[in-house]
Parts: C-alpha cells; sequence; structure tokens
C-alpha cells in the first residue's frame, strides 16, 4: 500500500476531519481513506488489507485460543492465603 502527505489544509477543514473522525470513533486516517474512497466511487467495495497484527505477534485458531484460555484459568484465581 502507497502513503501520502497533505500540506496546506485550511484549519477548518482539518477541524471537521477530526470532529468526524471522533464522532465516528476512528482514525484521522480511517476517516480521510473512507472519504476518498467514497468520492472516488468504491464506496462499498472493501479495500484489501493485510492483517499486521497476525503478522508481527502471530494468530491462532479458535481452538488454540480455547486450549490457551483453559490453561490459564489457575492464573485468574485469587489465593487469599498467598496475601497474608
Amino acid at each position: 500500500m502507497s502513503s501520502i502527505t497533505l500540506h496546506n489544509l485550511e484549519d477548518s477543514l482539518y477541524t471537521l476531519l477530526k470532529q468526524k473522525a471522533r464522532k465516528e470513533g476512528k482514525s484521522l486516517n480511517r476517516t480521510i481513506q473512507e472519504l476518498l474512497r467514497e468520492s472516488m466511487g468504491l464506496k462499498g467495495k472493501t479495500a484489501k488489507k493485510k492483517d499486521i497484527y497476525a503478522e508481527l505477534c502471530g494468530a491462532i485458531s479458535g481452538k488454540e485460543l480455547k486450549k490457551m484460555e483453559e490453561a490459564e484459568k489457575e492464573f485468574e484465581v485469587i489465593d487469599e492465603k498467598d496475601w497474608k
């Protein structure tokens, strides 16, 4: 994917973009991407997106997650005698 930098945005436009992003609970970057896609007639068509977290941190299946959560259950128990 490519990146761009916008220069000399009017303060009022920047403020409106930030307000829209905050109102929708999205990042400023995501908001601008969606506005650009919509203006180019691509609304509704999803962009192919790479899961960078899976690539950086690894990913586990639902079955593996369940197994891991089961193995970690003992860490959720607070034994009062450990705190005396």
